[in-house]
């Protein structure tokens, strides 16, 4: 039996480093939609120095992060493997 792309390991670089590329932008989008269904979001003041605060609870985002990271993730593996784009 052939081998049809399905492992990650066999693909070449550039699919690699795109896919690399997605998970971090996936990562970082679940960041800021965290972000925005924080408290902290909410409260007056200067913005940034609120983000930066809420930063020291890692807690309260870790979850929409890895949750960002591996939707992208798998929405790329997916598109890729349907697409036949290897």
């Amino acid at each position: 039996m052939a081998d049809r792309g399905l492992n990650p390991i066999n693909w070449k670089w550039q699919h690699l480093v795109t896919w690399a590329v997605i998970i971090v932008l996936g990562a970082i989008a679940g960041l800021f939609f965290s972000w925005a269904l924080s408290p902290f979001s909410h409260l007056q003041g200067d913005k940034e120095t609120l983000f930066l605060a809420w930063l020291h609870y890692p807690a309260a985002y870790w979850p929409f992060v890895g949750a960002g990271a591996i939707t992208a993730g798998l929405a790329y593996y997916s598109a890729d493997l349907l697409t036949g784009a290897r």
